[in-house]
């Protein structure tokens, strides 16, 4: 549901139901009854509380609002202006609240895990309150690997739990089976998808149970995108359960190891470096230029690792500030660098460290860090 595409989202995935509606016999449930119904919002919507009320008028109990994101059309980080209105009023007039995140992490578990720890300050600068759900809206960018995404996946799923949020998967019928492996989601979190199809771009003011996707562990079924207008949604399992807290949807014997949700906000730890650092190589990513240093990166090297050159100071082989302070460029001159900032940690191992560089996530070992 990214704030720039997710029209074009929204069609692809109706042409492709409506491409595959006699084969979709497969998606037809029973047993699965209607629960509550309800909405999502982005900045595109309303914030009073008489957008909400008449809402609630048609039948809607709960609203979930867009935080933010980051990746894709969403930049470094993009957050949801009208989020807190958003939640506030909804919650003024009665309505249950959770959030959303665009996550546009691919395979990328450092991604995964500094896009959830956005997702959360989001959340908790737009009012949320803790125990509501925050959901991951996949829906771009998957990595060619099934695994590697649920991996990611799941990294950020399992910092959402951490803070003390519950967590939820986002997704098309479609995309969410080809690209993520839903039998490890299910297993530690159950009950916590939120999948996306639409029988019809038509006004739907009641789901059409009959063609309840073909899948389990659904909790959220978004069942249109003109419900009033808006996305329409039902809740097929409990509710959002905002007085619950987050242990309460992740399994005991499957929880994140040494992972439990924060009762205490945790001191916040930063990294220093007080070395000099060969600039083994300079490389474009994402139309942004990074330093990659041989020894300090986590092997196989890949993006994760890459230092973004704006948080580099050049210097000579001990340290000095050189004058320009312009990369050369891989001409085989020997070039040197420090990072003299304080950055925030992310998450670290007993080896590896991930860290907020130049407001991205790098991932380093360990041993070349001082962590305060």
């Amino acid at each position: 549901m990214n704030e720039r595409t997710n029209k074009l989202n929204k069609l692809k995935r109706w042409v492709i139901a409506s491409i595959g509606a006699v084969a979709f016999s497969i998606a037809m449930v029973t047993g699965v009854s209607a629960n509550t119904l309800g909405i999502d919002v982005a900045s595109y919507q309303g914030t009073t509380t008489s957008y909400f009320s008449q809402f609630k008028s048609y039948g809607d109990n709960f609203t979930m609002v867009k935080l933010g994101g980051r990746g894709g059309g969403e930049g470094s980080h993009y957050v949801n202006p009208k989020a807190y209105a958003q939640i506030h009023n909804a919650d003024a007039v009665g309505m249950q609240t959770g959030g959303y995140f665009w996550a546009q992490v691919g395979d990328s578990v450092s991604e995964a895990t500094y896009s959830a720890q956005l997702a959360v300050q989001d959340a908790k600068n737009a009012g949320l309150a803790k125990g509501s759900y925050i959901a991951m809206d996949y829906e771009e960018g998957a990595g060619a690997n099934k695994a590697n995404n649920t991996t990611a996946i799941l990294a950020f799923m399992d910092a959402i739990y951490s803070a003390g949020y519950k967590p939820m998967l986002y997704s098309g019928y479609y995309y969410m089976n080809a690209n993520v492996d839903l039998s490890r989601v299910n297993a530690r979190y159950p009950n916590a998808l939120w999948v996306a199809w639409y029988l019809t771009t038509a006004h739907q003011a009641t789901p059409p149970m009959q063609y309840f996707p073909n899948m389990s562990n659904v909790k959220m079924w978004q069942f249109a995108d003109n419900h009033f207008g808006v996305d329409g949604n039902v809740m097929v399992q409990g509710s959002l359960d905002n007085d619950k807290p987050a242990e309460q949807v992740a399994k005991a014997t499957n929880r994140p190891t040494g992972q439990q949700p924060a009762k205490t906000a945790k001191k916040t730890q930063y990294a220093t470096f007080s070395g000099v650092y060969v600039a083994d190589y300079w490389t474009k990513y994402n139309n942004k230029m990074y330093g990659v240093n041989f020894d300090m990166s986590i092997k196989p090297i890949d993006y994760n690792n890459y230092i973004p050159i704006s948080a580099m100071t050049l210097t000579d082989r001990y340290g000095h500030k050189l004058r320009n302070q312009y990369i050369q460029g891989n001409n085989g001159r020997m070039e040197y660098f420090t990072l003299t900032g304080k950055y925030k940690v992310i998450s670290q191992t007993a080896t590896t460290v991930n860290v907020e560089i130049g407001n991205e996530p790098v991932s380093l070992m360990k041993s070349f860090v001082n962590i305060k």
